[in-house]
């Protein structure tokens, strides 16, 4: 009995190896798992679905769970480059309308020289005066028969007259009896005789008038229509803002 014991288990031995019998060899350790293989074994955890949640009953207060968004940054505007301000365009204002009907009423005055320039005129209400002065002193020792100023040295200022400024020019144009006067020259020059010229132009109602009034030492007195227009204009261009 004990001889076929011995037998089977040699025949074992046989069929397993050399390795499996020999008892003097200690067995292998077995490796410890990595954390990647720890993690690939471990259990997927159930995931609980609405069947796993019991039902609310009556009165519970339910909660809906909402799916919470990351908060988005909102990137800020860039600040616009504030522009200068702009200067504030003049406001010119219109310019007084002439209360005459159709604007009829035009006076001009001009008086030039050797050393003096004088223009004053009333057009659609609005009076200019054109004057000169010597600033440089140049016409102190002028002693030619042409002017010693020129263009460029002249100056202009202009003023929308109000209704009854203008008013008041009608009425002493219109009553002045420049109209009266029938030569379109008086003073009494020689011909060829040196003398300044004042010259004079009046348009009122329809009627235009030019008369010439040569100034020279011995003229005849100047008519009163014209001294009465001149000084008119002439006080009006003298209160002009300069």
């Amino acid at each position: 009995m004990k001889l076929s014991v011995i037998r089977v288990l040699y025949l074992s031995c046989l069929l397993l190896g050399a390795t499996a019998c020999d008892s003097s060899k200690e067995p292998e350790p077995v490796p410890a798992p990595t954390p990647e293989a720890a993690a690939m074994s471990e259990p997927e955890k159930p995931v609980s679905t609405s069947a796993d949640t019991p039902a609310p009953k009556d009165g519970d207060t339910v909660i809906i769970p909402q799916e919470i968004q990351p908060p988005t940054q909102t990137q800020a505007a860039p600040e616009e480059s504030a522009e200068p301000e702009k200067p504030a365009k003049p406001v010119v204002p219109s310019f007084t309308q002439q209360a005459i009907s159709d604007n009829s009423l035009y006076l001009r005055f001009l008086a030039t020289g050797e050393s003096f320039y004088t223009e004053i005129t009333l057009e659609n209400g609005i009076l200019s005066y054109t004057y000169f002065i010597d600033e440089q002193k140049r016409c102190e020792k002028w002693v030619k028969s042409t002017p010693c100023w020129q263009e460029s040295d002249l100056k202009t200022i202009s003023l929308a007259l109000p209704e009854e400024d203008l008013d008041n020019l009608y009425t002493v144009a219109k009553e002045s009896g420049i109209f009266k006067i029938k030569p379109d020259k008086v003073g009494g020059a020689k011909q060829g005789q040196r003398y300044y010229a004042q010259n004079l132009e009046v348009r009122i109602d329809g009627k235009e008038k030019k008369l010439t009034y040569q100034s020279f030492p011995g003229s005849s007195k100047k008519p009163e229509a014209f001294h009465r227009l001149e000084t008119a204009l002439v006080e009006y261009a003298r209160s002009l803002p300069h």
